[in-house]
């Protein structure tokens, strides 16, 4: 092939790639954040799909009608603003597919910013090119065209307006490209193992596991050293017969330890941690316990496989939440997928009617269904959330069956 031609290719080739990442890189350098919207919950003014961007801004800079971003657990939501309490610093939203607000008032630490610009279907883009799979894809098709641009004329050509380009400019954007990429792959992989390592020790150093059938001696805690290390520790969870076994932060917000270690050390993986309007001794009826789903399977990464196989439910119907002063089992009855800001991240609530019909909505939800399961106002409910294959939010919630206190 001739030489010129394959130069042509190649540079098409790493252009293409850097059109494709230039509005993911860009806006960060002005401070400007960018999501991938996964809900209809705005369209049709915002479509699933679209890449939206964000700019932070003050309190007093927000008003009425506003589309802003803000964390929500483990998730990042885009609604329209409707009301705004100045006094608490309480925003009122909803998305304007819904027929409802959202159930919980916003607090303005928990607002990413406000919206500038939305565009459709570039979403899914940016969804791909950061998602492993997409990183390497880019990082191959710009090796390609990194060799075959080398592989061509390696002089200066005239334009048609008479001036030079050089296509080493293009070549070497291209390679910082490839080698950025590289990196980031790189540092991924390096924050699992430095998060599969952290959790590794804290088994090894401050848990007891025992092969018995009897729940409330599979495992034993050792809260005095845990709260050493970190005294935002509030307990620990154990979803029995699997690898999910961690310390559960508390820090009366969901931003903390979204991204934090027990040690305090930034992970893309974070921590498992308690919803921030909860009491960290969990004795408010409903509690909220968030965590990532890793594709290592780490973290919550494990409890998609209750949707995907479905005889795992059988032998993996429950979980453990410990605390310093109780062992406490909880029986899953219910879980299914559900938009971020769904009326499921309601807390707390307690013994009443209210708390009995949003029970009856878990289970009527349910992609599992138990016949005549017992369960009424005057139980305690966990909801366990993480991030779903489907682009929304995958809930799990269970009921306390059993409880031992001061076990130590």
């Amino acid at each position: 092939m001739n030489a010129k031609i394959l130069k042509i290719i190649g540079n098409v080739l790493i252009i293409f790639v850097i059109i494709a990442i230039a509005p993911i890189a860009i806006p960060k350098v002005f401070g400007v954040q960018a999501f991938n919207v996964i809900s209809g919950s705005m369209e049709p003014t915002i479509s699933v799909g679209s890449i939206v961007y964000v700019r932070n801004v003050e309190f007093e800079e927000l008003s009425q009608g506003d589309v802003i971003a803000f964390e929500s657990g483990a998730s990042v939501v885009t609604h329209r603003i409707v009301e705004i309490n100045t006094e608490d610093k309480l925003i009122t939203t909803k998305g304007d597919a819904n027929n409802t607000e959202d159930f919980n008032p916003v607090s303005y630490t928990n607002v990413i910013g406000r919206m500038i610009a939305h565009f459709p279907i570039y979403g899914t883009i940016v969804a791909w090119l950061t998602d492993t799979v997409g990183k390497l894809v880019a990082v191959v098709v710009l090796i390609i065209g990194a060799v075959l641009s080398y592989l061509g004329e390696d002089k200066k050509e005239k334009t048609e307006s008479g001036r030079t380009i050089n296509p080493k400019i293009i070549l070497a954007t291209g390679l910082l490209i490839v080698f950025s990429s590289l990196a980031g792959l790189i540092y991924i992989f390096m924050g699992y193992e430095k998060s599969n390592k952290l959790y590794a020790e804290l088994n090894n150093e401050n848990l007891e596991y025992k092969d018995t059938t009897d729940w409330k001696n599979m495992i034993d805690v050792d809260f005095s050293n845990l709260t050493k290390i970190n005294s935002d520790v509030a307990g620990w969870i154990y979803v029995e017969g699997t690898d999910i076994s961690y310390p559960i932060m508390y820090s009366g917000d969901d931003e903390t330890y979204l991204r934090t270690t027990i040690n305090k050390e930034h992970a893309t993986a974070g921590s498992i941690f308690l919803e921030g309007y909860n009491l960290p001794d969990f004795s408010d009826s409903h509690s909220i316990v968030y965590g990532h789903n890793m594709r290592n399977l780490s973290m919550f990464g494990s409890l998609k496989l209750y949707k995907e196989n479905e005889d795992y439910y059988d032998s993996h119907r429950y979980f453990q939440i410990i605390t310093p002063k109780a062992k406490m089992r909880f029986e899953i009855f219910s879980y299914f997928d559900t938009e971020p800001a769904s009326w499921v991240y309601t807390v707390p609530y307690y013994d009443n009617q209210e708390f009995s019909d949003y029970i009856d909505e878990l289970i009527s939800h349910s992609y599992i269904k138990l016949d005549n399961y017992d369960i009424d106002s005057s139980d305690k409910v966990v909801t366990l959330s993480t991030c779903s294959g489907s682009e929304m939010r995958f809930t799990i919630h269970g009921k306390l069956v059993d409880i031992e206190e001061n076990y130590e």
